[in-house]
């Protein structure tokens, strides 16, 4: 009876406490990138900026403790701009990606036609205070057709940026900035002091760096840079007189000829174009840049404040612009929990708000920066006390920059709009001649019809006739080459006798061989050839992450076929891969050779010709770049600099003769004639140790007996070379020759990261337009096409190593 109640006891204490645990709501789980701008502020960060962010990520978890905030994971690539958001489209493609996204005007388009973000109109409808701060330029960006998709939590302007103490040292009053486009020029020459390799101002040299900075002198010549027709669509417009105007002053500032007073020395150029530009202008090479500036707080450069200068921008023929950008926060389409969707609406609008901005800018003013803080949010918040450090008309001039402002351009695909811009900027540095309005022209066609994928109806019809004709006798021919294969292979199966067949040994043996077999065959199948076969189907599509993919036939293949850069990439590869093979495959041979005769210290010289293997690539990679600043003070033109003073010195003691001795500092990197050259050195530099050490391993395979009798008959070094080991080493060469030409063929790591394919495409090469059109145009299907067409002309290459492989034999060798 006890044990009876004690049972009945405990089920009606189970039964009163389930409604009890299930009536408390489990918090929400909200995912956001880990670490950087764009997700969970670093906890250790040191920068004010990340401080101040984290400060207002704390906050934001004070108010919503039902809210968990955890870091997104997915697959991450490791690269600089123009591919930033790489990994954001890895993770958006494997469901991985955060339920908040960064969005900025330039991505907007892309990533509401591919079907990344979900309408906030539901959400805004309930909160339109929101929507108050937005500035209005802004607030009419964002609505596209009636939808918003992306809230603001930072609005930028572009500004001018000045170093103080070198306007001081120029004569020039640091309280009176440029106000004209004429001023701006003269201010640049009396700034501009090439002996210290000091410039009036800065560009940067990064992929879509300058042309994001040279879009302002477009508006504020009078012109536009895209505009948007009835239909909807967005075309390039910068090919105008204004467009022309701009491209003109941008050639003046790079190479128009000047004459110093003081001295009376002729000089070209007031502006350097370099890859280390934030490094020059923290470090006073260059005295002024273009730069954002924020309705809230901005980004604190690696400058004294007290040094740091900001103003509007000089005003050009048609009048005052500048670009007006947004930070914004969107929300993941793929979210199918509505308490999560709500939850970063939360997140969202807080971040957008005005008590965030408050944070910051508090963070700002403990830090030491209120010159980096709006003037307006100064009297907002109530540090009316900082306004005196504030130059006088700054706070009017910004208000007016935004007023205004242009918006950058946000339609499909205009994130790449600065990538081919950057063409006639780099054409018309190289030769100052060259004419601009052609320039433009053929810059805006390329744009609308590769970027913006205009292609007049007509000419697209009759592509498509030809392409199909191509692909049918295409089929015709692999389609026999297989028949006669099979046939062959057939004949040679019925040709075996049973006494054969009974060598290679029954059934039983045959199972067991695909026992073993399977796990290797299924892994190679699920890890080669269904993506090989999945990209052949998206090779015929119009292929989209989100969403469905269209069949388009041949379309993609034809759009390969008919870009020039396609064609540019394919010969840029093949000249590659010969200056690659002719530079670089000997090297290690020889380095070898030597390396098995030297009598002492074997290990030693091994040791330090490997160790390139063993530091980062894109360390190297950097290092090399650094040599390769084209400014006086980078490492080869500073070489050339001492050479040149020797030189200068022989001229002056012993004979003039050596005056003409002298050679000129170099662009290097940025120089067509030496681009391509410049990015193969660091990969011979950086392979010739570990590609020696398979060589002498396969030297320890050679009979010590033939050196000796060799040196018997009195041979050399170099005879015992040509005669015993190269022959010796002909398989292996064979196969590394091939491989090696693949890979070059391929190659476009390091070209990305040292010229990201300039100057002029001189360095673009067919893995870098694969890469472009996948991750920069979203345009999936026809780098696959491109990829095909590629893996094409390289099977047959393939199948010969294949074929070497199969017929080589390898022995170990027992040399020390």
């Amino acid at each position: 009876m006890l044990r009876a109640v004690s049972i009945t006891l405990c089920i009606l204490v189970l039964l009163a406490l389930i409604p009890i645990s299930g009536s408390a709501s489990p918090n929400v789980t909200l995912r956001l990138w880990g670490g950087g701008d764009y997700g969970i502020p670093e906890k250790d960060a040191t920068d004010s900026w990340s401080r101040a962010q984290r400060a207002v990520f704390e906050r934001f978890k004070e108010l919503h403790p039902e809210i968990d905030i955890v870091s997104a994971s997915g697959l991450r690539i490791d690269v600089t701009s123009p591919a930033f958001d790489s990994d954001f489209l890895l993770a958006m493609a494997g469901g991985t990606a955060p339920d908040v996204i960064y969005v900025n005007f330039r991505k907007l388009g892309s990533y509401t036609n591919q079907g990344f973000l979900y309408p906030l109109n539901e959400y805004i409808a309930k909160d339109p205070q929101v929507m108050d701060r937005i500035i209005p330029s802004i607030r009419r960006a964002i609505n596209l057709d009636g939808t918003v998709y992306s809230i603001p939590w930072a609005q930028y302007v572009m500004a001018l940026y000045y170093r103080k103490d070198l306007f001081k040292e120029a004569g020039i009053d640091p309280n009176k900035p440029p106000k004209t486009w004429d001023e701006f020029y003269e201010y640049c020459k009396k700034l501009t002091v090439p002996e210290k390799g000091q410039y009036g101002f800065g560009w940067a040299a990064y992929p879509q760096g300058t042309p994001y900075h040279w879009v302002n002198f477009v508006w504020e010549a009078g012109g536009e840079v895209v505009e948007r027709d009835s239909k909807g669509d967005w075309h390039a417009a910068f090919n105008t007189p204004q467009g022309v105007a701009a491209l003109n002053f941008y050639r003046k500032m790079m190479s128009g000829e000047w004459v110093r007073p003081s001295d009376g020395k002729h000089f070209r150029g007031v502006a350097s174009r370099t890859n280390t530009w934030k490094d020059d202008r923290d470090q006073g090479k260059i005295a002024m840049w273009f730069s954002d500036t924020s309705d809230s707080v901005s980004r604190k450069p690696d400058v004294d404040p007290d040094l740091l200068g900001i103003a509007e921008l000089p005003a050009g023929p048609g009048g005052k612009a500048a670009a007006i950008n947004a930070g914004m926060w969107g929300m993941n389409s793929q979210i199918k929990d509505k308490r999560v969707r709500d939850a970063a609406w939360e997140f969202i609008k807080f971040m957008a708000g005005d008590e965030a901005n408050g944070i910051r800018v508090k963070a700002y003013v403990e830090a030491g920066l209120d010159k980096l803080v709006n003037p307006d949010k100064l009297k907002q918040y109530g540090y009316t006390e900082y306004l005196r450090g504030i130059r006088k008309g700054w706070p009017e001039e910004i208000r007016d920059s935004f007023n205004h402002g242009h918006p950058e351009p946000f339609g499909k695909n205009c994130e790449l709009l600065y990538t081919e811009m950057d063409y006639p900027l780099e054409a018309i540095t190289l030769d100052p001649k060259a004419n601009p309005q052609k320039l433009l022209d053929d810059c805006a066609h390329k744009i609308d019809t590769k970027m913006l994928g205009y292609i007049p109806k007509d000419v697209m019809a009759k592509k498509r006739r030809i392409a199909w004709f191509v692909f049918a006798i295409l089929l015709a021919i692999v389609g026999s080459i297989v028949a006669i294969q099979v046939k062959k292979l057939a004949q040679a199966h019925s040709d075996e006798n049973a006494e054969s067949r009974v060598v290679r040994g029954g059934k039983r043996v045959h199972v067991i061989a695909w026992m073993f077999m399977l796990p290797a065959v299924l892994s190679i199948l699920i890890w080669s050839y269904y993506p090989l076969l999945r990209g052949m189907i998206m090779a015929f599509q119009d292929y989209k992450i989100l969403g469905a993919s269209s069949f388009v036939g041949l379309d993609n293949f034809i759009s390969a076929f008919s870009q020039n850069t396609f064609w540019i990439g394919i010969v840029n590869s093949i000249f590659y891969t010969f200056l690659n093979l002719t530079l670089g495959f000997f090297v290690p041979i020889m380095l070898a050779f030597m390396l098995n005769e030297v009598p002492r210290g074997k290990m030693l010289y091994r040791t330090l010709y490997y160790l390139p293997a063993i530091t980062s690539g894109l360390v190297i990679i950097f290092l090399w770049k650094w040599f390769y600043d084209p400014t006086p003070t980078g490492l080869f033109n500073s070489v050339i600099g001492y050479y040149n003073e020797i030189a200068m010195q022989l001229a002056a003691h012993i004979s003039p003769m050596f005056g003409h001795l002298q050679i000129h500092t170099q662009t290097w990197l940025q120089d067509p004639k030496l681009a391509m050259l410049c990015v193969v050195l660091p990969g011979i530099w950086a392979g010739a140790g570990p590609g020696s050490i398979i060589y002498l391993a396969a030297m320890k395979g050679i009979p010590e007996e033939m050196y000796e009798a060799a040196d018997l008959d009195g041979a050399g070094i170099w005879s015992k070379l040509y005669r015993i080991t190269l022959p010796s080493l002909k398989p292996l060469i064979i196969i590394n020759f091939v491989g090696a030409f693949i890979g070059s063929f391929k190659a476009m790591e390091n070209i990305f990261v040292m010229t990201g394919g300039g100057p002029l495409n001189h360095t673009h090469t067919i893995g870098l337009e694969i890469w472009y059109n996948a991750f920069l145009y979203l345009r999936f299907g026809y780098a696959t096409a491109a990829a095909w067409i590629m893996g094409s002309m390289l099977i047959g290459f393939t199948m010969y190593q294949l074929r070497i492989l199969r017929d080589v034999r390898f022995s170990a060798g027992d040399k020390q």
